[in-house]
């Protein structure tokens, strides 16, 4: 009962600040899913942080670590900044093209057509919502490892109508907000756990002496296996995340380019080492318990058995006040992001502010009930997030060469993208991981590294090809970016 109450007091106290700054705040539909032009370094720099780490950080760093060592843990590093730095060229680019956008979706329905537009409005929320069904089955599976008592259910309701209260009454602003205070919270509370298992475990060198003697090969970095999963992860993740709306409604909510050239940097170096902490505790499992015959534990947990493992009680409570910042922080930005393309991509008429805010409430609320339904299963889903980053990793490269290049047309993106995904089909793993979707070729298993390489070389190849041609041939007119800029 007193954990139970604790994570009803955090999450009161955020939904609580959320709501208060919210107050009289939000006046246009505009104010609620934009807010452009109005957000300083300080806060941009914390929400493009607090809206990439979710719970998950306190589970797959530390899983990949284990399963396939330290070069595919810097791999996972590499890949969370990589939007980050991506977005500091596509998303200053954006500014400039579509200075009066609301959404990704929005440029690709003006820049190519219908078509495109709700293959990639499909895309987005598929992703968006398998997110959001994630960190809400993650925050339950936390509080239940250090209480395990409490009804899964129970817990992702308490959370995820208490961000939906702030995040349905005031919108981007509320979110935006509420994530520089978790992100206050989050990194000191990062530290100090760190901080207590390193102390508690010997120190770095003890820890590195047990891991040479009990698993050296996971701190090679001639390692095969990481190296590809490494590999697969950056593709996975910068693909999946430049087509993560929360992240646009940000780089149109900053001051000016400027500022968002500044805070993606500062972000991007602040997110390496967060991954890579977290990633830490995968080795400090691995010192201590690893055998001849591997990890007797289980990987994705191994944080809490660390935790378990005599450290002091106060830990566990910091794990979940950590664990609350990270999800808050992360499903507001997912719910408003989801609402925001629905209310864009389907009001023609945006100018009856009070029925559309209206709308975005309930749209909100709607949102995060089956999302919650979802995540009281308990279900796996990291076949759901392979799959999405692999439509991701098809259509990165058709989709944002249309924002330089003038040749792009809708029936380039879609045709290569899906080609792409296609080919990549023959690679990836079924969901049993035993063989591939499509036995042609002569493989046993499925390779992720290759799959997301076909998937994106594919779809590269053949949109350069179609553009090539068509300009051969005279038959693609050069789009007017100018169309864009009213």
């Amino acid at each position: 009962m007193g954990t139970l109450l604790f994570v009803i007091g955090i999450c009161s106290a955020f939904g609580a600040i959320g709501y208060f700054y919210s107050r009289g705040k939000v006046r246009s539909l505009q104010d609620y899913i934009v807010a452009r032009n109005s957000v300083n370094f300080g806060l941009t720099t914390a929400t493009f942080i607090a809206t990439g780490m979710g719970a998950w950080i306190l589970f797959a760093p530390i899983e990949t670590t284990i399963n396939f060592g330290l070069v595919a843990l810097i791999g996972y590093a590499i890949g969370g900044a990589s939007p980050l730095i991506a977005f500091w060229f596509l998303g200053s680019k954006m500014r400039q093209v579509l200075p009066q956008g609301n959404t990704l979706a929005e440029f690709i329905q003006r820049r190519f057509g219908g078509i495109s537009h709700i293959v990639i409005l499909v895309v987005m929320v598929f992703y968006m919502f398998v997110f959001l069904t994630a960190e809400l089955t993650a925050i339950g599976q936390t509080v239940r490892l250090i209480t395990p008592d409490i009804p899964m259910w129970l817990l992702a309701s308490i959370i995820g109508f208490a961000t939906t209260a702030y995040t349905s009454y005031g919108g981007l602003r509320a979110s935006i907000f509420t994530d520089g205070i978790q992100f206050i919270i989050m990194i000191p509370v990062l530290i100090i756990i760190f901080g207590v298992a390193v102390s508690h475990f010997g120190g770095f060198v003890e820890i590195s002496s047990r891991l040479a003697l009990r698993a050296q090969d996971k701190l090679d970095f001639t390692n095969q296996s990481g190296i590809e999963t490494g590999i697969a992860l950056i593709i996975a993740v910068l693909a999946a995340n430049l087509f993560h709306q929360g992240y646009w409604q940000r780089i149109f909510s900053t001051e000016n380019t400027a500022v968002l050239k500044k805070s993606l940097v500062v972000s991007s170096l602040v997110i390496v080492p967060m991954i890579l902490v977290t990633g830490f505790f995968g080795l400090i499992a691995l010192s201590v318990s690893q055998t001849s015959t591997g990890y007797p534990g289980i990987p994705a947990i191994a944080l809490f058995e660390v935790v378990a493992a005599g450290l002091p009680d106060y830990i566990g409570l910091l794990l979940i006040v950590l664990a609350i910042a990270l999800v808050m922080s992360s499903i507001d930005s997912l719910l408003n992001g989801i609402v925001s393309l629905a209310i864009t991509s389907v009001s023609t008429n945006q100018s009856n502010t009070t029925v559309l805010l209206r709308r975005s409430r309930f749209l909100t609320i709607a949102i995060v009930i089956p999302a919650i339904l979802i995540a009281s299963q308990e279900l796996s889903v990291l076949y759901m997030f392979f799959i999405a980053d692999l439509v991701a990793a098809g259509f990165i490269v058709p989709v944002f060469i249309g924002l330089y290049s003038p040749r792009t047309r809708g029936w380039m993106v879609v045709t290569s993208g899906f080609v792409g995904i296609l080919i990549s089909l023959l690679f990836f793993p079924n969901p049993d991981w035993s063989s591939v979707i499509i036995p042609l070729l002569d493989s046993a298993h499925g390779n992720l590294m290759h799959s997301f390489l076909a998937s994106l070389f594919v779809s590269t190849g053949l949109i350069a090809i179609f553009q090539q041609c068509t300009h051969a041939f005279g038959t693609n007119k050069p789009f007017d970016f100018q169309t864009l800029q009213s």
